[in-house]
């Protein structure tokens, strides 16, 4: 069993066995219950003393409870490893106040402990009911009996009792909960009744109540018992919400069952005696009220007694744990059983037998238990703001409620009640103290723990202790059956049903003593072997590095080892209870038709895919059908045998991919060298563009300044010739010498032939810049038409007529262009190149034909230019040179493909052309050419950047 540190205990042993959960939901709902029982034995004495009155301590008693159940059940929520509920909520809540909180846990515990007060109530009817024929009981040793039995059915295991405890307590409930809600609907609907509500309003008593109210308190807050026992759940979660069910419970019994008690059970002659009052007002169940009542009363002792048993060892031993009791109350024996603190409070208890006055120690029982619930609810307000309080001004309001009701309802009573009550925990305190020092072996853990080893070697011939046991009980239970027998024969028919009754439930109690000390044993012990069984061969399978898998004959899992889970990535309890074949789909459905052994595919998850080798062995049981099937993960080892298999493929592959290598290569640097020689073209193009431009603009700047100084000029000669049309005879010479007349005719024209100069000097400088634009590396709106007649400028010496070839006619077909976003440097390169090979081929188409066809079919380029549609542009260059065959425009736009003689093409210029127009602009480029027919290059390009990234994205996917 796993095991927990444990605070306070001996430096040579640092942990203890941890408590087992070995309750399911509804056995602790059942103890829950326990606490409904409660207001059937307290009801009858508030209404003795109030009558109507009572009505007003029901009601906040009532709400105060259901709100502290709920409170519980939101601590249990925080504290699911916590035993013992309320008192050891208690003592973490004031963990600043650790004195306090002990004491008051302390206070919960001996209000609790004082379970022989149920013997001595199911004595006292014993002895009412054989009274009357004269028959007389020894009353020390039956309440002495009654307290043993329920402690040897809790020295078994807590799960025997709270088996036996749910057979009695649901009909019980259920019968309080008939009389709350039967006994409602007869005062309302019944002739016989007296009326569901009375002639006139009870008054209320301001000294009255605080004396009775601390009676209700414990007959209504202790539904929250149940979460005493969430540390024993297996599902302790589900243990607390039941608790509600308990609190909704509460609030039906304590207003509707009261309500029925005031009206019917309020005689003054009745005393409060539990038996008569519910007799009495229980008419609607007419005769057989007697017997349900015995009935009630006797379940609500045994099994109120029950609950004390199996509740108060628990507080002890969270206390221990917590550090704030003797470390020897945390033993656990391997049942579950805490033996130390169950005899602790066995011994408590009998000190309550001695007391003598069964209602003097019911109101100091319940200041102890008040004292507790008072502490609760002020640890509540210390702590608010924190995880799981709930309500903690009104806790403030309730504990100054109860304090007030403790004080002065426990002075109303005897003061020395009070006193006793207050000192009952400071006497657990005491014991606790002495426990510490006394050096009594039994009293240290120490003691405890090598008793546990040893236990099965101390007891070798078990079988027969339990034989002795079984003999011994068996023989004295029916001793007493045989005289009860005798003594029955003596009443008059039908005078024994209520002894009946109670005596079939005490021989219930009894048989399953029994039982607790020989058979449940011997099935524990089975148990016990076969956990231990169980655990050996998991511990063998752990050491096996393969995954090993039970399952049953459907293909679910009911056993694992370890290796499962590294490869399902799934806890192995998780594992347990799922289909094989939800991992494995291919296997099917019964592991009797499986493949002894088959290679299956696990996927964990989309990205991961594990190749599982399956092994499934013959059934390993004859009397039961199961399975045991190896899993080995060949995953790597058929990785290695796919990397072996295409070894040969994957040589041959990386040999293709070499050789595409080198071609890419090769390609690659070649539209590097193309690349680089047209942005070094570039950059000298715009080099010397720019240099050309400064002078000449400053020398067309200044021509027009000239033209003025000059018209100045001569405007001044031809004044002095009027004024003085006789110069001297050397102004005359030196007038024919320059020939003045000539000059002053031919200034003006010589000044607009050099503006002339200057701007077509301008102009070409700008062509020049406009096709430089290589180094541009955005894209920018640009004039597709003034790209085209930069290039055509450039061409210009190559299209005019020479002595080798004719000239070239160019026709422009323009059409209304939008800006188009573009690389512009880059389309000046593809007009350039489809130019430049359209005029090589007419020259060398020329050279091939007679002056006459050349006369008479003169080479003509032709480009055209238009909007395809608001998103398209579309550019053709058309010459009607001789065209090309099939093969030849196939492979126009290849790498290195040229049809040129060597050192006269690259092959790269269309290739390069080609990346330009799809890969860079997202547009398209083709070829229509037929021999003898010319060749037209058509290019389609969008006009937004935007579409050219929108086209890139969607060729990417």
């Amino acid at each position: 069993m796993p095991t927990r540190p444990v605070l306070g205990v001996e430096k040579n042993y640092k942990s203890v066995i941890k408590l087992p959960r070995s309750l399911t939901a509804i056995e602790t709902f059942g103890f829950g219950l326990s606490g409904l029982l409660s207001w059937f034995t307290s009801a009858p004495f508030i209404t003795s003393g109030l009558g109507m009155q009572a009505l007003f301590v029901w009601i906040p008693a009532t709400i105060i409870g259901v709100m502290l159940c709920f409170q519980v059940q939101a601590l249990g929520r925080q504290w699911p490893d916590v035993s013992g509920g309320t008192p050891n909520y208690t003592s973490r809540l004031l963990k600043n106040f650790p004195l306090l909180g002990r004491y008051a846990a302390l206070g919960y515990f001996a209000g609790w402990v004082s379970f022989p007060i149920n013997g001595i109530i199911l004595t006292e009817l014993i002895k009412v009911q054989l009274e009357p024929w004269g028959i007389h009981c020894p009353e020390m040793a039956m309440k002495i009996g009654f307290t043993l039995l329920l402690f040897s059915i809790a020295f078994s295991g807590t799960r025997a009792l709270a088996i036996l405890h749910l057979c009695f307590i649901i009909p019980a409930v259920g019968l309080v909960l008939l009389f709350s809600v039967q006994g409602i609907g007869w005062l309302a609907f019944s002739p016989q009744s007296p009326g569901l509500l009375p002639s006139s309003l009870p008054s209320f008593s301001a000294v009255e109540w605080p004396k009775w109210f601390f009676f209700a308190v414990y007959a209504v807050y202790s539904v929250e018992t149940g979460a005493a026992f969430v540390a024993d759940s297996q599902k302790p979660h589900q243990t607390l919400r039941l608790l509600s069910v308990a609190g909704y419970l509460i609030a039906i019994i304590s207003l509707c069952g009261s309500w029925v008690l005031m009206r019917l059970g309020s005689n003054p002659e009745l005393e409060g005696d539990l038996f008569k009052t519910f007799v009495a007002a229980s008419p609607f169940w007419g005769q057989a009220s007697s017997l349900i009542v015995t009935l009630l009363i006797c379940s609500s002792c045994l099994l109120g007694a029950a609950i004390g048993v199996a509740n108060t060892p628990r507080i002890l031993y969270q206390l221990a744990l917590d550090g704030h009791m003797s470390p020897v109350f945390t033993v656990v024996s391997r049942q579950g059983v805490l033996q130390p603190s169950l005899i602790f409070a066995f011994i408590f208890s009998l000190f309550y037998l001695l007391s003598g006055d069964l209602n003097n120690l019911v109101i100091t029982i319940t200041i102890s238990y008040l004292l507790c619930i008072i502490t609760f609810h002020f640890g509540l307000w210390l702590n608010r703001g924190q995880p799981g309080i709930r309500w903690p001004w009104l806790s403030l309001g309730f504990c100054c409620v109860e304090l007030v009701a403790l004080i002065v309802g426990g002075l109303a009573w005897r003061w020395q009640n009070l006193a006793a009550g207050l000192l009952l925990p400071v006497i657990v305190l005491v014991a606790d103290a002495a426990i510490r020092r006394i050096p009594f072996a039994p009293f240290h853990l120490q003691w405890w723990v090598q008793r546990r080893q040893s236990y099965s070697t101390q007891i070798k011939d078990f079988v027969g202790f339990q034989v002795g046991i079984l003999l011994a009980l068996i023989c004295s239970t029916a001793t007493i059956i045989w005289v009860v027998k005798e003594q029955f024969e003596k009443f008059p028919s039908g005078a024994d049903k209520n002894l009946f009754f109670i005596l079939l439930m005490v021989i219930s109690f009894m048989a399953v003593a029994i039982a607790c000390w020989t058979t449940l044993p011997q099935i524990a012990s089975i148990a016990e072997a076969r956990e231990v069984a169980e655990s050996r061969f998991i511990t063998a399978l752990d050491t096996v590095l393969d995954t090993v898998l039970v399952l049953d004959e459907n293909g679910v899992i009911t056993q694992a080892n370890s290796a499962a889970e590294s490869l399902f990535g799934i806890d192995v309890n998780q594992l347990l209870g799922l289909h094989l074949d939800d991992f494995f789909p291919e296997l099917g459905d019964a592991p009797a038709y499986w493949q002894s052994r088959s290679e299956q595919i696990l996927q964990k998850s989309p990205k991961e895919k594990q190749i599982i080798e399956t092994t499934v062995s013959h059934k390993i049981n004859p009397q039961r059908q199961e399975y045991i099937v190896f899993l080995r993960d060949i995953s790597d080892r058929k990785q290695v045998e796919e990397a072996l298999r295409y070894s040969e493929a994957t040589l041959r592959q990386q040999a293709t991919e070499l050789e595409e290598t080198l071609q890419d290569l090769q390609h690659t640097q070649g539209q590097l060298i193309q690349t680089e020689k047209m942005s070094s073209l570039g950059q000298l193009v715009a080099g010397v563009a720019h240099e050309i431009n400064n002078p000449v603009n400053f020398i067309h700047g200044n021509l027009t300044h000239i033209d003025n100084y000059t018209q100045d000029l001569i405007s001044l000669i031809e004044l002095y010739q009027d004024i003085y049309p006789n110069p001297v005879p050397e102004i005359q010479n030196l007038i024919a010498e320059v020939e003045l007349d000539y000059l002053i005719e031919d200034m003006p024209k010589t000044l607009s032939s050099m503006k002339v100069g200057t701007g077509r000097i301008r102009e070409i400088v700008l062509t020049l810049r406009n096709f430089s634009r290589l180094d541009e590396a955005e894209m920018k709106p640009v004039n597709i038409h003034e790209g085209i007649d930069s290039t055509l400028l450039i061409l210009h010496n190559r299209l005019k007529i020479k002595v080798e070839h004719p000239a070239i006619e160019i026709h422009k077909e323009y059409g209304e262009l939008p800006a188009v976003e573009c690389y512009a440097g880059q389309l000046n390169q593809v007009f350039m190149n489809i130019i430049s090979n359209a005029i090589d081929a007419l020259d060398k188409y020329n050279d091939e034909r007679t002056v006459a066809e050349i006369k008479n079919d003169p080479s003509i380029i032709i480009i055209c230019t238009k909007v395809v549609n608001p998103d398209w542009i579309a550019i053709s260059i058309q010459d009607n040179g001789p065209g090309m065959s099939a093969s030849v425009k196939q492979k126009l736009f290849d790498p290195f493909f040229t049809t040129k003689p060597v050192g006269q093409g690259t092959g790269l210029g269309l290739s390069i052309s080609y990346q330009i127009v799809v890969d860079k602009h997202g547009g398209k480029m083709e070829c229509i050419s037929e021999p003898g027919q010319g060749a037209k290059f058509c290019i389609q390009i969008p006009v937004k950047s935007a579409y050219v990234a929108k086209i890139g994205n969607t060729s990417s996917l």
